[in-house]
């Protein structure tokens, strides 16, 4: 996805994001239990910050820590992070949790284009109907959870992948996915297969599902519990 675009998704994302929280703070947010939309405000007011900071300081080799709280709102936060990444040369370095080779502005603005766009809807769920995504942002934060949630964490590269194969189907775009393993490692095609499970829906509805946030309208072929392994990865 080109990254004017994501960049975009960023503003019009978070933006939207927190009208669903102006409209009822006190929802409870479905899929985070712990949460209602002022919390879920409030942690993407932490995550702005450190994000920003890490384009700021410009050190891939570790992550720089946040200065003190300044009291900024969610909104400054999100405007000082979209001024931040829509200023800086997309690959100048940039600390994130995966290999150095992929750590710079440009990880940062995809990264925060789906975050945003993932809570903006967990926020409209929990005051009521979801906008789905677009369809093209789905299908990238499809591709982006397997670039990077599925392969690597804070803690380092993901390990212990199902044995088992899973296919993806969207069913409203050129959007397929053949996921396996091999070496305990993932290997993505983008192909039509028959896996041991399949899950065939939207995009947008592929994402969700990625993401832990399945719909009933996904159509789900073959061994259910081979799906349950491989979200099981999802974070």
């Amino acid at each position: 996805m080109e990254l004017d675009a994501l960049l975009t998704a960023v503003k019009q994302e978070g933006c939207a994001l927190l009208a669903a929280v102006a409209r009822d703070p006190d929802a409870r947010v479905e899929h985070c239990p712990d949460w209602d939309n002022a919390a879920l405000a409030e942690h993407l007011r932490t995550v702005w910050t450190f994000m920003a900071t890490q384009v700021s300081a410009a050190q891939p080799e570790k992550a720089s820590r946040p200065d003190a709280d300044d009291g900024s709102t969610a909104a400054e936060r999100l405007d000082a992070l979209i001024s931040l990444l829509s200023e800086t040369d997309p690959d100048t370095p940039c600390w994130n949790w995966c290999p150095e080779d992929g750590r710079t502005v440009s990880w940062m603005v995809r990264r925060m284009a789906h975050e945003n766009s993932m809570h903006r809807w967990d926020a409209e769920n929990a005051v009521g109907e979801a906008t789905p995504f677009d369809a093209n942002l789905a299908r990238d934060a499809v591709d982006e959870i397997l670039d990077v949630a599925w392969r690597y964490g804070m803690r380092g590269p993901i390990s212990g992948y199902p044995t088992s194969t899973l296919h993806l189907h969207q069913t409203d775009g050129e959007g397929e996915w053949m996921l396996s393993s091999l070496n305990d490692q993932l290997v993505v095609s983008n192909e039509h297969a028959k896996g041991d499970a399949a899950a065939r829906s939207t995009a947008s509805d592929l994402a969700l599902l990625v993401w832990g946030r399945r719909r009933p309208t996904v159509e789900v072929f073959g061994d259910e519990a081979v799906l349950s392994a491989w979200l099981a990865l999802t974070p």
